[in-house]
């Protein structure tokens, strides 16, 4: 988020002209920032409150309405906006900070990470620095509210990013506009309202295409600058009416003022990360937000909640902390993986402390510096003295770190080999290297490789699902002859993980095996959700293509499996057992009837991911999970479900645990991939296992 929102206002002398209306210093509008980074920063470290992020667009709204009153001011002034002199004030306030700490956390994460989380953090650092991080994490499918897996340290820097685009454009706009009005003899007020019609039709522009990408693709709308300029635009909507908001009686201000607060208390209640996002999510808080700081134009803004000292330090020091907290808690959380409570309170700490002096350091003296400021024509160049050397004591710090990055030799990992590991003989055999596994104290060497497991997916193009419902899948209506012995995996990512398994097994002893996955599409008879909005839409018909094709086909063997936790459309959030356990039922009864022998392959338990547990200063100890009660629950009605008459039912919670805690890795073999799907090379070092376990049911005849 950019100090034009968060960092404390430049308190100037009194221009000749009156400062337009609400552009004074504005102690609730501290307040507001002081609201805004507590709320986010608690939803981050401690969960709660649940819409603790609707604080980012408290400071959108902010912003629009400062740096746009601004502007209207200087063109009240002189009658010109410098682009020159803005960007000067945008450069001196946001770049020492900002790239303070992107230095630092790319340095602490050189330090920590190993392979590609190194990689991928040196890529978002590069695009934070070029404030476009928002693009980077849309384009890589960043889910805001992931909590599994590695997070990026940075992932905050996409609001900045948001804001500072933005202001590429609206000051050129706005010049546009205010030119255009003066042409047509509109000047002062009337100016205004020509400049806010264009910009309410802006908003309304960006409201609806914000509609429009939320329901299309919601992970992009959620860090779209298109979809977040209209909460930007009614700060700026703000600035414009200032005149008119300023002729609000004075008797009514404090109601608007309550109201908005009210209003933003509920919406860190009750908007949650289900609740569309920015539209409708966002309108409560950027509502309540423009209620606050329409109340306090023109009249006294004395609201003890947002006006006391105390909370107006937290405003002048929100720049550093919403900086700092993210990075701290990604870092501290990968240093201390077992760490508990201590991991926020720590980032809490550190938190504070740093954004303290950051701001006493760095943000407030350069902000308070001529730096980068034009001096006037015959204005001698200033000779350095103490007080200048003072002044520049936070670039100096912010050099030092550059120069630390540059220098500090950062101890590499021992080299990354790949080698095949071998199939164990006997589940004894598993169950005596699971066990060493989880008493091990040290690393060793791993496969595959761990700078490799951020680009592993599934072998063969798995997981696909089928033409025509994507029409990226696989062609699965096959026209060949029937073979001998056919053999399909259906289920979604957690049947295509297995594939390698499954064909390991299979495919010596003469099967064909096809695969029917499709990754976020479950085999289940009930309408699910996936996180990818295209996936969901597909889903019915690829599922439809398989029940043909089966039909059709009359396989001789299906593998079932399918991630146990699934969000349903009957109700838009996750079922209850019983009826994931009936859409289970109805799937193998109405689904499956023409299947000759039908296997369901218990699904992994889910674990840590190894991208975001293995460090430098990590040991195997902490990266052991533990087996769930929610799972252990589930597996037992898997294993109702499909223990039939038809069907059987093949357990895997021993392949990867010993007692109920599971190690990371089994015989140098890393499990999984991330926090679900097994690795290609676990899965194939389970082929024995398998086989055994289908042995007696291919034995069998067909029911």
């Amino acid at each position: 988020m950019s100090s034009g929102s968060l960092a404390a206002p430049v308190h100037r002398a009194v221009p000749r002209q009156p400062v337009a209306a609400g552009l004074g210093f504005r102690p609730d509008i501290q307040g507001l920032r002081a609201f805004a980074v507590v709320v986010v920063i608690l939803e981050h470290v401690l969960r709660w409150p649940v819409g603790g992020f609707v604080g980012v667009d408290v400071f959108f709204v902010i912003s629009g309405f400062l740096i746009t009153g601004l502007l209207l001011n200087e063109h009240d002034r002189t009658g010109r906006i410098s682009f020159a002199d803005f960007y000067r004030r945008r450069a001196r306030r946001i770049l020492p900070l900002a790239m303070l700490v992107l230095v630092g956390t790319y340095l602490a994460s050189s330090l920590l990470f190993l392979g590609e989380r190194v990689r991928s953090t040196a890529w978002d650092t590069l695009w934070a620095g070029l404030f476009a991080a928002n693009w980077r994490f849309a384009s890589v499918g960043t889910d805001y509210w992931r909590t599994d897996g590695p997070v990026s340290p940075l992932r905050h820097y996409w609001s900045l990013a948001v804001e500072e685009q933005f202001y590429l454009v609206w000051p050129v706009l706005l010049v546009v506009l205010l030119g255009l009005a003066a042409r047509r003899g509109r000047y002062g007020n009337r100016s205004r309202w020509a400049v806010g019609s264009i910009l309410g039709i802006i908003v309304l522009g960006s409201i609806v295409f914000a509609l429009w990408e939320v329901g299309h693709r919601p992970a992009v709308a959620y860090f779209s600058t298109f979809s977040r300029a209209w909460e930007l635009g009614v700060g700026a909507l703000l600035a414009v009416a200032a005149p008119l908001l300023a002729r609000i009686p004075a008797p009514v201000r404090p109601a608007y003022q309550w109201l908005g607060l009210v209003g933003l208390v509920v919406s860190v209640l009750t908007v949650t990360a289900q609740t569309p996002f920015p539209v409708p999510g966002a309108l409560l808080p950027v509502i309540s937000t423009a209620l606050v700081i329409a109340g306090g134009v023109g009249g006294q803004r004395l609201m003890f909640p947002l006006t006391n000292r105390v909370v107006r330090y937290v405003g002048d020091i929100s720049y550093s902390l919403y900086l700092w907290h993210f990075p701290l808690l990604i870092l501290i959380g990968a240093a201390l993986p077992g760490g508990g409570y201590a991991t926020p309170m720590l980032a809490l700490g550190a938190t504070a402390l740093l954004s303290i002096f950051s701001y006493h350091l760095v943000e407030d003296p350069i902000r308070r510096s001529s730096w980068l400021a034009r001096r006037p024509p015959g204005t001698p160049r200033q000779r350095t003295g103490p007080a200048r050397a003072r002044r520049y004591a936070g670039l100096a710090a912010m050099a030092a770190t550059v120069a630390a990055v540059a220098t500090v030799t950062i101890r590499t990992p021992s080299p990354e080999v790949s080698w095949q590991p071998a199939p164990v003989t006997s589940q004894t055999e598993l169950a005596t290297q699971i066990r060493a596994a989880l008493d091990a104290a040290d690393w060793p060497v791993l496969t595959p490789p761990l700078g490799e497991l951020d680009s592993l997916g599934f072998t063969r193009g798995d997981g696909k699902g089928c033409r025509p419902a994507n029409p990226d899948g696989n062609d699965c209506a096959v026209t060949t002859p029937r073979p001998r012995r056919l053999a399909v995996v259906v289920g979604d990512s957690i049947g295509a993980a297995w594939l390698p398994l499954v064909r390991g097994a299979l495919e010596p002893a003469g099967w064909v095996v096809q695969d029917l996955t499709y990754a976020g599409c479950p085999f289940l008879a009930s309408g699910t959700v996936s996180p990818i909005e295209s996936i969901t839409r597909a889903c019915p018909g690829h599922r439809q293509t398989v029940r043909a094709l089966v039909t059709n086909r009359r396989p001789d063997l299906v593998i079932v499996s399918n991630a146990y936790h699934q969000r349903f459309t009957s109700n838009g959030g996750y079922p209850s057992q019983r009826e994931w356990e009936q859409a289970a039922v109805t799937a193998r009864d109405e689904w499956l009837a023409a299947a000759g022998r039908i296997v369901a392959l218990q699904p992994p338990p889910q674990g840590l991911d190894p991208k975001a547990c293995i460090t430098r200063l990590s040991t195997p100890r902490d990266c052991v999970s533990t087996l769930s009660d929610e799972y252990r629950s589930y597996a037992e009605a898997d294993r109702r479900v499909w223990n039939g008459n038809r069907s059987r039912h093949v357990a895997t919670t021993e392949w990867f645990c010993d007692a109920g805690r599971c190690p990371i890795f089994v015989g140098g073999v890393i499990v999984r991939r991330d926090g679900n799907h097994i690795t290609a090379e676990y899965a194939r070092k389970l082929t024995p296992l398998l086989g055994e376990a289908l042995a007696p049911i291919l034995r069998r005849p067909p029911d």
